[in-house]
């Protein structure tokens, strides 16, 4: 027993070291010894195991602190890399990523269907399309992150309304087309490990990561961790209701936060203002409907400086604002992030979610909680993806 208990501690303390050396680059030994409160010659030994391995390498010295200089190690990104996959509610993207999250290829298409054997043969296809083109030395591991309510321990979907999913053993169905582990997680919990593993997060131990797009949802870090919840529907913030005698949502609740503020919400709002004959850009941006109505449109729109749009953005922004307040004094995190598709629009969106936030928490709040844009952008999705496999590899 004894000997087992050994083997674990080294195992944590090889992650421990890894995780170090990853989040603050170049670093020696005496530093990791003082930071995770180890013995130096049992983080020199441990090093030496992570050297041989390759994961880490020696790069120079550094200053003498009085006496011999300290080897400077770091951490060997290209060690391996990961394929990461983003299902979405329309669209599926695939990735081939570094350790540190950077994107080597992607491919993104339409899904061609909402039936889970159809996207797992379309996420096969274009995996080995990217692998023909990027052949790596050494995949570690493929993460996965999908809508809805995930049991990652079982890598099963739950439940995902946009895409009409129950029950849904995808890590299974996938697992069988790979020979490396799979990983299946909340595309808002993926989310939120990006910014923490590779993103503006690294040191941050309470982080809301907001995901605005088709849907509306959040991806919570607690004290460094990761918030499941006990059934793993924590973070379902866009099918949390702020009019209860509002319209009726695909889940079974009535005036859902996602309803007024998602894309197909904002496109809503748009369609019928034109349909009525409203004085906006969008119009004529439409081509005379030879262009699809979506948020790209009324994004435009507002950067030509169309009053409709402009007030469509601002007003999402309220809502959105004043609702993820709620969570601000309820969670109390050091950082909002704001991701998704809609948190590249016009800035008075952002402007409006951030004004709405602090003025609704201020009484609370000793200082204003910071908010601020996903670090990825469009790619936070595959990059969270490619975090889900690190996290899961060397947490």
């Amino acid at each position: 027993m004894a000997g087992v208990y050994q083997r674990r501690v080294r195992q944590e303390n090889l992650k421990r070291v890894i995780r170090f050396i990853h989040r603050h680059g170049a670093t020696n030994r005496l530093t990791i010894a003082n930071a995770l409160n180890l013995g130096l010659s049992t983080v020199t030994n441990l090093v030496a195991e992570l050297e041989k391995e390759g994961l880490i390498r020696e790069e120079g010295r550094g200053e003498s602190l009085g006496g011999r200089k300290p080897a400077i190690l770091s951490f060997d990104k290209e060690w391996g890399w990961v394929v990461a996959v983003k299902i979405g509610a329309r669209r599926v993207h695939v990735g081939l990523a570094n350790l540190n999250g950077e994107l080597k290829a992607k491919k993104v298409e339409f899904l061609q269907s909402q039936d889970p054997p159809v996207v797992v043969h379309q996420i096969c296809r274009l995996v080995s399309l990217i692998l023909g083109e990027y052949p790596p030395q050494r995949i570690i591991g493929m993460g996965v992150c999908c809508p809805g309510i995930i049991d990652p321990r079982r890598g099963e979907v739950l439940k995902a309304v946009n895409l009409h999913w129950e029950n849904v053993p995808l890590r299974e169905m996938l697992a069988v087309h790979f020979p490396w582990p799979v990983f299946v997680e909340n595309s808002l919990d993926t989310g939120a490990l990006g910014e923490k593993w590779f993103g503006g997060a690294r040191d941050v131990q309470d982080l809301l990561y907001i995901n605005v797009g088709n849907g509306v949802g959040a991806g919570i870090i607690s004290h460094g961790e990761l918030l499941e919840g006990y059934q793993h529907a924590a973070g379902e913030f866009g099918h949390t209701s702020i009019d209860l005698s509002g319209p009726p949502c695909p889940c079974g609740n009535r005036g859902c936060v996602e309803l007024y503020v998602s894309a197909p919400a904002l496109v809503k709002k748009a369609q019928i203002y034109v349909e009525q004959g409203g004085q906006t850009l969008i119009r004529e941006l439409l081509n005379g409907g030879t262009q699809e109505l979506t948020c790209e449109v009324i994004d435009r729109a507002a950067r030509l400086g169309d009053g409709f749009a402009l007030h469509l953005w601002e007003e999402a922004g309220k809502v959105l604002g004043r609702a993820i307040a709620n969570l601000v004094n309820l969670l109390d995190p050091e950082i909002v992030v704001i991701g998704g598709g809609l948190s590249l629009a016009h800035p008075i969106f952002l402007q409006s979610v951030t004004s709405a936030i602090w003025e609704i928490t201020a009484s609370l709040h000793r200082r204003k909680v910071e908010v601020r844009r996903a670090f990825f952008g469009r790619d936070s999705g595959l990059v969270g993806a490619a975090a889900l496999t690190v996290e899961r590899i060397f947490a």
